[in-house]
């Protein structure tokens, strides 16, 4: 894979939403959590070495499980090299505002250099991201009804995330439904897509356009789905359970971390918040949105902002360094011949 040089515009489009990202955390987390940063730095530093590499354990064990899903998304594909494509991807995502197109070319790349074609590619990148999506979306409102089940009130920003998810999921089963219907479900979107596509300007695929691909993809995913849905769900909601249980840890590891009913909440929202995409890995947006929550629904708030944050240097902050050096190995072993792919 040659990695080209970034252009001007695009290193400032990334610096000027990095800083952005950055000065959200500085200015409105402690804010949300209405403590200082003295008050945040002093219980993250008391963290331990054993502490950390615990965390980090979990963090791993996490990933490597999410493997079960990434795995059954593209048969032959293995759970050491799914993982690096999920490290690699998650990288630059993690990098750079709507990030996840260039995370999906650089993972394109890999798998085709391992002998996976193009549409066994697009099939594991439909499929995952639609497990991907439903999850998210569903989480809000099961996370509020496990609140009411415990008596907790879950405040205004979960019951607006449970109202917008459940929105989109109904949005997106009909979606998904469509084109389980059959050809005529995939050949509507794929018209729908030929439009966009013609009032942007860009060049549509060969063979039919988009319409005539989105049948063809639909006809490959309806097999796959039909024989990975149990590992999809299984890995996907594994992978949740393994985050979710490390958000415990870390408000754990720096105070008095609040009943589980209440991690799972702030953890919804993380996952509705990560589609924000408008700083690198929606960075800002979640710390202020999970702080915020957790502080209303009781938590100590030096407990929630200092969790938040370490939370999310693990699951979003560790990933760039550990997946960057994983895309500088792959791009040093790799020479120029070998990674021009059809």
């Amino acid at each position: 894979m040659v990695i080209p040089a970034p252009s001007a515009s695009r290193i400032v489009k990334v610096a000027v939403s990095m800083a952005l990202g950055a000065a959200i955390i500085v200015w409105v987390v402690p804010r949300a959590g209405g403590v200082g940063w003295g008050e945040i730095g002093g219980a993250v530093a008391a963290l331990t070495p054993w502490q950390v590499v615990l965390l980090t354990g979990v963090w791993l064990a996490g990933l490597w499980v999410h493997t079960l899903a990434l795995t059954a998304a593209m048969p032959g594909l293995s759970s050491r090299r799914a993982l690096f494509l999920n490290l690699t991807g998650s990288s630059v995502s993690n990098l750079l505002p709507l990030g996840g197109a260039a995370g999906t070319v650089a993972n394109y790349s890999m798998s085709r250099a391992w002998g996976f074609t193009s549409s066994a590619f697009a099939r594991w990148a439909l499929v995952t991201n639609i497990w991907d999506t439903l999850a998210k979306l569903a989480l809000p409102g099961v996370a509020l009804c496990w609140l009411a089940l415990a008596g907790v009130n879950g405040g205004g920003v979960l019951s607006k995330a449970a109202l917008v998810g459940g929105a989109l999921l109904l949005m997106a089963l009909l979606a998904v439904r469509l084109l389980a219907s059959g050809d005529s479900g995939a050949r509507v979107l794929g018209r729908a897509a030929d439009r966009l596509a013609g009032l942007l300007g860009r060049r549509l695929p060969a063979d039919g356009g988009y319409a005539e691909w989105a049948v063809r993809l639909r006809r490959d995913s309806a097999d796959l789905i039909a024989t990975s849905w149990g590992r999809l769900t299984v890995g996907k909601t594994a992978y949740a359970l393994f985050q979710a249980g490390l958000l415990w840890l870390c408000l754990g590891a720096l105070g008095t971390a609040p009943g589980l009913e209440v991690v799972f909440a702030a953890f919804a929202v993380e996952r509705i918040l990560s589609m924000v995409v408008i700083t690198p890995g929606a960075t800002g947006v979640v710390e202020v949105g999970m702080t915020g929550l957790l502080v209303a629904l009781g938590t100590d708030p030096v407990t929630a902002a200092a969790g938040v944050l370490v939370y999310r240097a693990i699951t979003v902050g560790l990933e760039i360094p550990v997946g960057g050096a994983g895309l500088l190995w792959w791009a040093l072993r790799r020479s120029p011949s070998r990674a021009a792919l059809a």
